[in-house]
């Protein structure tokens, strides 16, 4: 089994990019989405985007509100859809984010790294 890791990521405002918080996200890749806490997304001005229907490992099922921010780790930079966080909830880096920065996981070193991406050829 894999063990986790934290990393180092920016995230900041689309509408406004020189507007960013530094975080120590939790590398997860058994969540589709990022999630970031609540209170530095509404600091950033970033908008709701809508309400979201989530499951969690539990069976568990939640509602959380998403939206577009920027994310930038090490010279990587994305656009991507995040959950806003609730005091409870941890702050994490999901699958769709690494996939959208090129990255993956190295599970022996517990670091990202880039990824080659597979497109389909018609």
């Amino acid at each position: 089994m894999m063990g986790t890791f934290h990393v180092a990521v920016r995230v900041f405002s689309l509408a406004s990019p020189a507007l960013g918080h530094e975080l120590e996200m939790l590398v997860d890749t058994g969540a589709t989405q990022s999630i970031v806490p609540r209170g530095i997304l509404e600091d950033l001005s970033v908008p709701v985007e809508r309400r979201q229907s989530f499951r969690l490992a539990n069976g568990e099922a939640i509602d959380r509100d998403v939206g577009w921010v920027g994310v930038r780790f090490q010279d990587r930079e994305a656009h991507t859809l995040a959950v806003f966080g609730e005091p409870a909830d941890a702050t994490l880096l999901g699958a769709l984010t690494l996939e959208e920065l090129g990255l993956e996981v190295d599970p022996r070193e517990r670091v990202l790294k880039p990824t080659v991406a597979w497109l389909l050829a018609a």
